[in-house]
């Protein structure tokens, strides 16, 4: 091509050759009549659709091959729904266009300057320095033609940042404030973060995000003709940090909930303990925290020193300097959790057991291949880890003050 554009046109006719790898079948081998595993792409883009198998192609790393799965366009159209309903939530939660006062107070947010993200509160704060950083990052890798990293890094941005986390955030501020000021910071917020994800999505799914893009509103032109988003946009690297901080402290509660099975739509008590200077800007944030924890907002209590009743509590420690402790008699019925937990143990007791019987038996160690022997040793490993665990629970419950005499 190269030869043919000097001989006829007496130019180079490109500059750049991006090369990548083949398209292979899910087991990896390459697709031929004979195999009989050739994927059609007009079947699987009326499966998955276009946007999907487009994205999934392009997260290949250059001049790798790419084994094509199921699993893959499966869960790439997972994240075109996701950003389809993420667009729908968000228009859902605009105010109505001919609400003049409402739409002037949002289009007043503006973000490029470093006072003005400063004036945000946290996890507005937090979602936009994250989206300015992501810009930068997703921007360098375009130029360097590295599609996979970009693909993966808009991905992860989306799903485990936005959708996960700033989107459930700012429930708090749209539903359960009685603040309009933090109802329109929100969503400015949201508004904001989606059309730049929009925008970095484009190329790789032109006709979800350009449908999406035309339904925002105020849209004078057409996605694919916009202008790209700004470069080296302020960030604020504390408040990152910062709500690293609550987003851990909200797993740590998630996961005790996990572990005492409680119901999901239960409320709970907690106490958050911490120096000062962590409370000042964790509690501003009570409503996201008590929201996203399942929290009951009247009984969240901060304070620098431990509970009277700690020993009648959950104690967890979210990150250094940040623990909560949380009243057992607002997470189970003690009595029925020993129960359940006696239980358990019996049985984890039984199976764990019988995986020593077997490592002991000198037959089964001579005689069973090396790596049935290994894996054996691998579950009692992790089976006594498990009765350990458990019989702790145990303990501190029968502790409590809370069992019935």
């Amino acid at each position: 091509m190269v030869m043919m554009g000097l001989e006829f046109t007496g130019s180079v006719p490109f500059s750049n050759i991006y090369l990548h790898g083949l398209i292979r079948d899910s087991q990896g081998r390459k697709m031929s009549k004979t195999l009989g595993n050739v994927i059609d792409p007009l079947d699987t883009i009326q499966e998955y659709g276009t946007d999907a198998l487009r994205f999934t192609l392009a997260l290949g790393t250059p001049g790798q091959d790419l084994n094509l799965s199921t699993e893959r366009l499966g869960s790439n159209k997972a994240f075109t729904n996701k950003l389809w309903n993420a667009g729908k939530f968000i228009l859902q939660n605009l105010p109505n266009q001919n609400d003049t006062s409402s739409w002037e107070a949002l289009m007043a947010h503006k973000f490029d300057k470093v006072e003005s993200l400063l004036q945000l509160p946290l996890a507005e704060c937090w979602a936009v320095s994250k989206l300015h950083l992501l810009v930068d990052m997703v921007t360098a890798c375009y130029d360097k033609y590295f599609f996979g990293d970009v693909g993966r890094e808009v991905y992860d941005f989306f799903w485990a940042d936005f959708a996960d986390w700033y989107i459930e955030a700012s429930k708090a501020r749209l539903y359960h404030s009685e603040s309009q000021s933090c109802a329109s910071v929100a969503q400015a917020v949201l508004l904001y973060v989606f059309e730049n994800i929009l925008k970095m999505l484009h190329p790789f799914m032109p006709f979800v995000t350009e449908e999406l893009w035309q339904a925002l509103p105020s849209r004078e032109k057409a996605l694919m003709v916009s202008d790209w988003p700004l470069t080296s946009l302020p960030r604020d690297v504390e408040s990152i940090k910062k709500f690293e901080n609550l987003q851990a402290l909200t797993r740590a509660i998630r996961n005790a909930r996990a572990e005492y099975s409680v119901e999901p739509a239960k409320r709970i008590s907690a106490y958050i303990v911490a120096s000062s200077e962590v409370i000042q800007y964790i509690s501003r944030e009570k409503e996201v925290l008590a929201l996203l924890s399942r929290l009951d907002l009247e009984n969240v209590k901060f304070t620098d020193s431990i509970p009277g009743d700690a020993h009648q509590s959950v104690h967890i420690v979210a990150s250094e300097g940040l623990e909560a402790y949380l009243p057992l008699a607002d997470m189970v019925d003690i009595s029925a959790e020993i129960n359940r937990l006696s239980k358990r143990l019996d049985k984890m007791q039984a199976e764990y057991d019988g995986l020593i019987a077997r490592l002991n038996s000198p037959k089964f160690v001579e005689r069973a291949p090396e790596e049935i022997v290994r894996g054996v040793q691998e579950k009692a490993a992790e089976a006594e880890e498990k009765l350990k665990l458990t019989r702790n629970q145990l303990a501190f419950l029968k502790s409590t003050d809370l069992v019935p005499k």
